[in-house]
């Protein structure tokens, strides 16, 4: 957004009602919010290694057609698995939270199928520009802004919470995992991404050692701490019907004697992702209503 500089005059009125001196100051110039590199933006949401070398491109970066190209390779080859994972359909007119949103291509196509989505995002995580890919689609959300790890929500307001923890600084923090439960309605549902530890770079080391003599090993796609199944079970604890998969990964990233091999076969081994779904337990509810009780009895 461009804007221009002004000037003001300021006067000084001395007791006898004349103007002792006039300042001109500049007034503050309107700048548009900044964005991040468009590469590493688009590589982040397509979850590929940042050395990938973008294609030959006619669409202008945060342009309409720049979106339109991300969403279409975003669930696509080696993303097909992420409607399904992420249940986009399966939960129209409920309530869903969605943390570590990128550039919103998870939350629209939530809102699309008629969930109800409020996204939850840092300053640093370039809210506006969420915020303008649902404008471009004529779509609804509500926006919050988080300054911690407290999520700024009543009780049970949620039903589905979706988290992309692919590229969060922190580890899976009890405190954060336990605002998730507080947030969400006994019965809710949690869905997680988070790089998988026993993934291909981990095998590739163990198996080819010395494969750094003959072949360089693209980077990692995500960049948070890595984890296990169990792991995530373990910080889950108090969520329930925990189940975990593991999915993606490109034949770029394989050895080459492995790219013969069946990759949906080899993403479900050595994948890159760890999706988690676990269930706020009904019991929860059953237990503070039995508390209520108690206490309305006693006194």
């Amino acid at each position: 957004m461009d804007g221009g500089i002004s000037n003001l005059k300021l006067f000084a009125v001395g007791p006898e009602g004349s103007a002792e001196h006039d300042t001109q100051l500049p007034m503050p110039v309107a700048t548009a919010p900044l964005s991040p590199d468009p590469h590493t933006a688009a590589t982040r949401e397509l979850i590929r290694p940042p050395t990938v070398r973008p294609g030959r491109r006619d669409c202008e970066p945060y342009s309409a057609a720049w979106f339109d190209e991300l969403e279409q390779k975003r669930y696509q080859r080696h993303g097909r698995w992420l409607p399904q994972a992420l249940e986009f359909g399966r939960h129209p007119g409920e309530s869903l939270l969605i943390l570590g949103c990128g550039l919103g291509t998870d939350a629209v196509r939530y809102a699309r199928t008629g969930t109800n989505v409020t996204v939850a995002s840092r300053p640093d995580e370039y809210p506006h520009l969420i915020q303008d890919n649902f404008a471009r689609h004529g779509l609804s959300a509500a926006f919050v802004a988080l300054t911690d790890s407290r999520l700024p929500f009543a009780d049970g307001a949620f039903d589905v919470v979706a988290w992309n923890a692919l590229y969060d600084a922190t580890e899976p923090e009890p405190r954060r995992i336990d605002e998730l439960f507080r947030v969400l309605k006994p019965g809710g549902k949690v869905i997680g991404l988070f790089p998988a530890h026993y993934d291909t770079a981990f095998w590739q080391e163990k198996v080819f050692p010395l494969q750094r003599l003959f072949w360089r090993r693209p980077p990692d796609p995500a960049t948070a701490p890595k984890t296990t199944a169990r792991e995530l079970r373990g910080a889950f604890g108090r969520f329930a019907e925990h189940r975990v998969s593991k999915r993606h990964l490109r034949r770029g990233e394989l050895p080459h004697a492995w790219r013969i091999l069946p990759l949906t076969l080899l993403e479900r081994l050595i994948g890159r992702v760890l999706v988690l779904k676990a269930k706020k337990p009904i019991l929860v509810a059953r237990l503070q209503v039995s508390q209520l009780d108690a206490g309305r009895m006693a006194a």
